[in-house]
């Protein structure tokens, strides 16, 4: 019995330990290494999906980024109220956050949250016009 319960609380710290690490931290001292283009897709809330494209233009803050959407679905453009096709956003006043993100703000509201999840591998969560969702980015 003493065994079973070593052996499970071995494998419990080894799954806190790599859940921990699903953030990387972004600084200062990093910031150089995430400027480029990081694409992947971008899920609203009502698990609609479209291709996405995070361009960070530069490698200090303030953080410029740009952000294109393509193939939005009709659905999610009459729930913006904009139109089809593709859109592009920039921002250029991103900050790095106490919690080791990049966080920009937009008009009314609006804001895009980004995680680094591994070396080339980041996530972000988005609020748009009342549209929430998430991104899952891979750095080209």
């Amino acid at each position: 019995m003493k065994k079973i319960l070593i052996l499970l609380l071995v494998v419990l710290m080894v799954a806190s330990v790599a859940y921990a690490q699903k953030k990387m931290k972004i600084d200062a001292k990093n910031l150089p290494t995430l400027k480029g283009t990081w694409e992947g897709m971008l899920n609203f809330q009502i698990n609609v999906n479209c291709p996405a494209k995070l361009e960070i233009l530069n490698d200090t803050a303030p953080v410029k980024a740009k952000l294109t959407i393509t193939d939005i679905p009709a659905q999610i453009t009459q729930m913006l109220g904009i139109t089809s096709g593709t859109h592009t956003m920039e921002n250029m006043e991103g900050t790095l956050t106490t919690q080791g993100t990049i966080m920009w703000v937009g008009p009314t509201k609006n804001f895009m949250e980004f995680n680094l999840t591994a070396a080339k591998k980041g996530s972000a969560w988005f609020y748009y016009n009342g549209a929430r969702g998430d991104m899952t980015l891979t750095k080209k």
